[in-house]
């Protein structure tokens, strides 16, 4: 049975909410959780809660007089950071299925039929809460993920950045969500010519709003920082708008989908520090110099799942930023580049050691490697 929209006058005790659609106010309310009493329902009201999305098939047949509802976590509660692989099965998960329901969208589009939004709401919300519980470790997945469906990949990674990087920020809940939505469909449009695969971005932007016009309670924000994420901040970019007309969230996507194109293992031969480099050009004509700072400080100066040699020569995967010593991150050891013979695996916080540091990025597949093979 499909998600329902459910004003606030209208929710009902024992109903499991998914996601909170539209709200007002600064506290913000955690999409999902069962709301199990009248007083529940008022108090989300008093939050500014408007609209939800509910999943019918989940009911509590007796709603008991609890005191309080269970999506009343608020973004100034901070949980404590999961473990690395405490997490994983758990971001495997959501990656998965953010896989599967992209394909659907791209499918949908390339059929002429309407995107079902639900659905995207529902794994940019998972994507959203496994980022918030340890955001290395869905970074690390999706890096070393391998698709043969370039556009899939390209909107996944896009949309794991977003996530990790609207959080680094502080945004709202319904805001990060509503950014990982945007960025999972901002090239949806791409899906009907393959010509548009091989071309500038901008020229897709028609075609994605076109197809995103036959999707119903799409938020007119996620359309707007769709059309202009390839606009420059010195108006040289399409659409010919300049700084002051252009959204946060739209030099936000920018960021993400220039980075994810330029680090991309399967398209680009840079590493991500010679990415980050290459970005800081671009600014301040055509990037947000202080956006795209603070998105290299959140998802790191090597980012986790990739692969570095160290200086002794040993191959390392990074799993885990050092927020304070970024040079210096949790990395798994497992290959010796100069000897060419496989180390026994072992975990290594370059932070708390003086002997090792990073030397360089590298393709391991130039060592005939498989990444995966070693996580």
């Amino acid at each position: 049975m499909a998600y329902q929209e459910v004003h606030i006058a209208d929710l009902q005790p024992g109903s499991y909410v998914v996601q909170v659609l539209q709200q007002t106010g600064d506290v913000i309310v955690k999409h999902a959780g069962w709301v199990r009493t009248p007083a529940a329902i008022e108090q989300l009201r008093r939050k500014g809660v408007q609209v939800v999305l509910t999943d019918p098939e989940k009911r509590l047949e007796e709603a008991k007089a609890t005191p309080a509802a269970e999506p009343a976590n608020t973004d100034d509660e901070h949980s404590t950071r999961a473990l690395f692989n405490d997490e994983w099965p758990k971001a495997e998960k959501a990656l998965v299925q953010t896989q599967k329901v992209q394909r659907q969208m791209l499918d949908a589009v390339r059929h002429n039929n309407m995107i079902d939004l639900t659905l995207v709401h529902e794994v940019s919300a998972g994507l959203a809460d496994s980022i918030a519980r340890n955001q290395d470790v869905l970074l690390c997945l999706n890096r070393i993920a391998e698709q043969s469906d370039s556009l899939l990949q390209h909107s996944i990674s896009c949309a794991v950045y977003m996530a990790a990087f609207a959080r680094h920020l502080n945004m709202p809940t319904h805001k990060v969500q509503s950014l990982i939505t945007a960025a999972l469909l901002h090239d949806i449009g791409k899906a009907l010519n393959p010509d548009y695969l091989q071309a500038e971005d901008y020229m897709a932007i028609p075609a994605s709003l076109n197809a995103l016009q036959k999707t119903a309670n799409l938020a007119g924000e996620i359309s707007l920082w769709i059309s202009q994420h390839c606009a420059h901040l010195d108006g040289s970019g399409s659409p010919k708008i300049s700084a002051g007309q252009i959204e946060k969230g739209s030099r936000m996507l920018a960021i993400v989908n220039n980075y994810e194109k330029l680090t991309s293992p399967q398209h680009s031969k840079l590493g991500p520090l010679a990415a980050s480099r290459l970005l800081l050009e671009r600014t301040p004509h055509k990037l947000d110099v202080e956006l795209l700072q603070l998105f290299i400080k959140c998802i790191g100066i090597y980012p986790p799942g990739s692969v570095v040699k160290l200086t002794s020569g040993k191959l390392a995967l990074v799993l885990e930023n050092s927020a304070k010593k970024p040079l210096l991150p949790k990395v798994k050891v497992f290959y010796h580049s100069v000897h060419q013979h496989h180390l026994p695996a072992r975990i290594l916080d370059l932070s708390r050691q003086q002997e090792e540091q990073i030397d360089s990025c590298v393709d391991l597949k130039k060592y005939g490697l498989d990444v995966r093979n070693y996580i």
